[in-house]
């Protein structure tokens, strides 16, 4: 019966589904690239000390605690002739593109002006960031209502990650190509904010097939039902307020949010790290290249294998199951002496294969949440949801560029010169056991969250037949 009554559902196209896999361009070559590389170019390039650096990354994470729930609030209530999430696609993403050359310019200034610079390029990053990448995940929450293809969206918006994922595995050499030193990597952050900005206005034409002003109507009319009105009221600042308080009390919402913040620390921690192993530790920077690029395939089979489990043991379940797994060969490695190339080729490769599947699963469970909002309380929000799990991003990502550079800085890490046994000590547990700690979490939170694919699929043809009879009323008052 339920399958049957899914055929009703919105379902997106396949150029719908292959536009929205921008997002997983646009989005990943800053983030990919400036998890790897961020710290190390701060401390060794830029010149900031390490506990600069990490004051600076968690600094900006409290400015964005406060400015992402506005800008999911303020998304979830835009209406314009482009739709409601499109325009700051349109608008906002240059400016991104702009503040990544920012990012990663080192202009001739003194040490203090130099620092200011460095705090405002980046906070000035993360604000314009939040502008254009939660009104962009917001569209996930509407190009289709069947919660399974909701995993299918998210495989082709991963896979398309593979595409940053490989920029930043050869980014070493093509910062070289560049020009090499300062300059290259400032000219190489011209050509990440290039190809962000082109990447969002892709996103932004694909999706005006679904992101239409009769979008707001319809929700608006929903919500006066839920608050037994008879026509929709214009919204108060109470009004906004109230919704949302009211989803911040969405318990799944909740625990999505602290998965993705454990998985994102995790990724952070490893990522930050990873340059000072293979330099310092391993002594072999130039291993960076061959062990990330072979990785980059594994990472891409990820999303592919996707839908696959989903479909045999449901979102919730595989992720739990891929989470767990994915700890296995960052434990081997940390007790292997001096590994080989080839040992940490294979074994960094079978982790991004699990790991590609426990992002894309995540990604795919915010629709879901954002449903099971609605169905509570009459009103979709989309973006303050998409809002919430991107300040759990950031927060992640601060946590895990910040906490290394912060611990080795505090054991006494110099930069460009050989380190002491703590300080490689400490980089090796950082590297390998640290995120095993934080996928444990992940596999805490989605051990308490209730939503399964058949609870998901209810509440979607429940809240089908509440649009359609709102689209009734908006075509009768055409």
């Amino acid at each position: 019966m339920a399958q049957q009554q899914s055929t009703n559902l919105r379902k997106a196209t396949f150029v719908e589904m292959l536009g929205f896999g921008f997002v997983g361009i646009g989005s990943n070559i800053p983030f990919l690239f400036m998890g790897s590389y961020l710290s190390f170019f701060y401390t060794d390039i830029f010149g900031l000390a390490p506990a600069i650096a990490s004051a600076l990354m968690l600094a900006s994470k409290i400015i964005d605690a406060i400015v992402d729930p506005v800008i999911g609030v303020i998304a979830d209530h835009v209406n314009t002739k482009f739709g409601r999430y499109r325009p700051f696609l349109i608008v906002m993403a240059p400016f991104w593109g702009v503040c990544i050359w920012a990012v990663f310019s080192t202009p001739a200034l003194d040490p203090t002006m130099k620092v200011v610079y460095a705090c405002a390029a980046y906070i000035l990053y993360v604000v314009i960031s939040s502008l254009v990448i939660i009104p962009a995940n917001s569209l996930a929450s509407i190009i289709t209502e069947v919660p399974k293809q909701r995993s299918t969206v998210q495989a082709i918006r991963n896979g398309c990650a593979v595409i940053p994922q490989l920029m930043s595995a050869f980014a070493l050499p093509l910062v070289e190509l560049c020009g090499g030193g300062q300059q290259g990597w400032s000219n190489y952050g011209i050509i990440m904010g290039a190809l962000v900005c082109l990447c969002y206005w892709a996103v932004a034409w694909t999706a005006r097939t679904y992101d239409t002003p009769q979008l707001a109507q319809i929700e608006a009319i929903e919500a006066a039902k839920e608050e037994g009105v008879a026509t929709p009221q214009k919204e108060t600042l109470g009004d906004v307020v109230r919704s949302t308080i009211d989803a911040f009390k969405n318990r799944e919402l909740l625990l999505l949010s602290g998965i993705f913040f454990a998985a994102l620390a995790s990724a952070g921690i490893s990522g930050a790290i990873n340059m000072y192993y293979f330099t310092y530790v391993l002594g072999h920077q130039d291993w960076i290249v061959a062990t990330t690029a072979f990785s980059v395939a594994t990472a891409l089979l990820g999303p592919v294998l996707t839908p696959v489990v989903t479909h045999i043991w449901g979102k919730r379940r595989s992720l739990m199951i891929f989470a767990a797994a994915a700890m296995v060969p960052n434990l081997i490695v940390m007790f292997i002496p001096n590994p080989s190339v080839g040992v940490l080729t294979f074994f960094i490769s079978v982790f991004n294969l699990l790991n590609g599947v426990v992002g894309t699963l995540m990604w795919a469970m915010i629709p879901d949440v954002v449903d099971w909002g609605e169905y509570n309380t009459g009103k979709r929000a989309n973006g303050l949801a998409q809002a919430a799990v991107q300040l759990m991003n950031q927060f992640g990502q601060a946590l895990g560029q910040s906490l290394p550079i912060a611990v080795i800085g505090a054991l006494g890490y110099v930069a460009n010169q050989a380190q002491t046994p703590v300080v490689n000590s400490a980089i090796v547990i950082l590297r390998w056991a640290a995120p095993c700690v934080l996928m444990a979490v992940v596999i805490i939170c989605a051990k308490m969250y209730r939503l399964t694919d058949e609870r998901s699929l209810a509440i979607s043809e429940e809240l089908r037949r509440r649009h359609e009879a709102a689209e009734a009323e908006v075509d009768a008052k055409e």
